[in-house]
């Protein structure tokens, strides 16, 4: 349900209607008011809008920075995966080739750890 949250940003009063929680919806007002300050303090005498149209530009770049770093961290991610899934599939059979024996056991054996689980772990290791 939408509510009316009153909130003060660069000296000014606004009511956001809002489904968010009542404390997100201030945080983020603070963070505004915040980077409209900073932009504020290098042109003193610059015209509110102005402050207001930069410090959005700089949110959108951290934005959109923050977007990147995710998108590079989940190629990454998945990078890494595919590299250790080869890994324990080539560990899987002596010729480096994938065994489809399906006589022998996928899971290692409670309280032991089997070289693939090893050679996981210290691939982990050495790649980050």
């Amino acid at each position: 349900m939408k509510q009316r949250i009153e909130v003060e940003i660069y000296n000014q009063t606004f009511v956001v209607n809002s489904e968010d929680d009542e404390r997100y919806v201030r945080e983020i007002a603070s963070y505004v008011d915040h980077r409209m300050r900073q932009v504020g303090e290098n042109a003193k005498n610059a015209m509110p809008m102005r402050m207001a149209i930069m410090a959005a530009l700089s949110i959108a770049d951290e934005y959109h920075k923050a977007l990147q770093r995710e998108a590079a961290t989940q190629k990454e991610m998945e990078r890494l995966s595919s590299r250790i899934l080869d890994r324990i599939a080539q560990s899987e059979a002596p010729d480096g080739r994938v065994s489809t024996d399906s006589s022998s056991s996928t899971f290692p054996t409670v309280g032991r750890m089997t070289s693939t689980e090893d050679d996981a772990k210290k691939e982990i290791s050495r790649l980050s």
